[in-house]
């Protein structure tokens, strides 16, 4: 990805989806979306058999966004996101926008959604709650944090 979003600057996105692709063989494929990709504007990111998935060959059971950060043991740990709190919000914090599960049928799920928010580090970093908006972001929440935990 060439551009890179920065606080109050035009924010650019990527946007991912996980494909049941085979349903005779229940592989399963994560795409991003390309403006002009090779794969009808998709780009292949990742390919798993279906055999290392065996729980999810009909749905699945939870989805998840997360961050994450990884340091040398005797070092602090590095910001995650923008490196600004999760409730500095909109124009400064990180965000995950328009997040949503399908269904069988490739319909938006939206019964019975609701998003569990959970930190290890809270003293490094945090997660917003869940906004549901009207605007272009729909459901999403803010995280990070400027790191600084050691061990």
């Amino acid at each position: 990805m060439a551009n890179i979003s920065g606080m109050w600057n035009e924010k650019f996105t990527t946007t991912n989806s996980l494909e049941l692709q085979d349903e005779h063989t229940g592989d399963w494929s994560l795409y991003r979306e390309d403006e002009g990709g090779p794969i009808g504007g998709m780009t292949l990111l990742g390919w798993w058999p279906g055999s290392l998935f065996k729980s999810l060959s009909e749905h699945a059971d939870a989805i998840q966004w997360t961050g994450f950060v990884s340091h040398n043991y005797n070092e602090t740990s590095p910001s995650m996101g923008s490196g600004r709190p999760a409730s500095e919000l909109d124009g400064k914090a990180a965000s995950f926008n328009d997040c949503f599960g399908f269904d069988e049928n490739g319909y938006v799920y939206e019964d019975g959604y609701s998003p569990i928010p959970f930190v290890t580090k809270s003293d490094c970093y945090a997660v917003s709650d869940w906004y549901e908006t009207k605007h272009a972001a729909r459901r999403h929440f803010f995280y990070g944090g400027p790191g600084g935990c050691s061990k």
